[in-house]
């Protein structure tokens, strides 16, 4: 299952008592704030959930699988996500918990 923008706004919405229009507002410029910060060369720290920045890819080749063709890719930066160690643990046994109950799905 895949948990869209859209979701996450019902969710706080009704955790929170607010409106679906005043948590949107919220969360879109949460976003915003933290494309602006990487797209400034920052970094964003979120305490205890993982920290955005961007990371520098140099020029290589590439082949093309289904063509053959070699491709320059140029130069370029990447925003990457690393999630911090309580978070990347939680996730982890909460989804080996979920497949030790469900074995054969």
């Amino acid at each position: 299952m895949t948990v869209t923008k859209a979701d996450i706004v019902n969710r706080l919405a009704d955790a929170t008592g607010l409106t679906k229009t005043d948590v949107e507002v919220v969360v879109n410029g949460f976003l915003y704030n933290v494309m602006e910060a990487l797209q400034e060369g920052d970094r964003v720290e979120i305490r205890g959930f993982g920290s955005f920045y961007s990371k520098e890819r140099g020029p290589r080749q590439v082949k093309n699988p289904r063509t053959n063709r070699v491709m320059d890719i140029d130069h370029r930066f990447v925003p990457v996500f690393r999630p911090a160690k309580y978070f990347r643990e939680s996730v982890n046994q909460h989804l080996l918990a979920n497949r030790q109950e469900k074995p054969n799905e």
